[in-house]
């Protein structure tokens, strides 16, 4: 069945960068995995025409946050610790990884999503303005906004910016 081959290309383009979205949101793997079957399946039952990969990429990462969002609002969040949480980052001391995803976490969404898809996913600004329907300069604003935040919780290690 060419859906079924549609539907795996589809998860193996696009399933790890939703994963990393919607793992920054809920900061559990269960839960997080929840979310991405329940994106997936609006993807093979629910979605638009797309007009382009891009356009199809932004409706997923939109989706994902949406789904992550009000997964938040209806549920009393499981937690687990911050040390087992598996973000990426760029230092290889423990303890600094475990400061830096814990203030990745903390940021408001706006700016969680915005760091996410710059850093993590390597989104251009111009990418992410129009994954998030929002103006150059906005993200650009909150991006400059997440690293004062970041800036400040993470003093005691010296990084410079991207």
């Amino acid at each position: 069945m060419s859906t079924d081959i549609d539907f795996r290309t589809k998860y193996k383009e696009y399933g790890e960068m939703l994963y990393r979205i919607a793992f920054v949101y809920l900061g559990n793997p269960d839960d997080t995995e929840d979310i991405l079957q329940e994106v997936f399946i609006a993807l093979l039952y629910n979605s638009p025409e797309f007009k382009s990969k891009e356009h199809e990429k932004a409706w997923l990462i939109r989706i994902t946050q949406n789904k992550c969002i009000n997964f938040l609002k209806s549920t009393s969040r499981k937690n687990i610790p911050i040390d087992e949480l598996k973000l990426p980052t760029y230092s290889e001391n423990q303890e600094e990884k475990i400061d830096i995803i814990k203030n990745i976490l903390s940021l408001p969404p706006k700016y969680k999503t915005t760091v996410i898809l710059y850093y993590y996913n390597d989104y251009s600004v111009d990418e992410i303005a129009k994954i998030l329907k929002i103006s150059k300069s906005a993200v650009k604003m909150r991006l400059k906004r997440a690293r004062e935040i970041l800036k400040i919780e993470l003093e005691d290690y010296h990084y410079e910016e991207k």
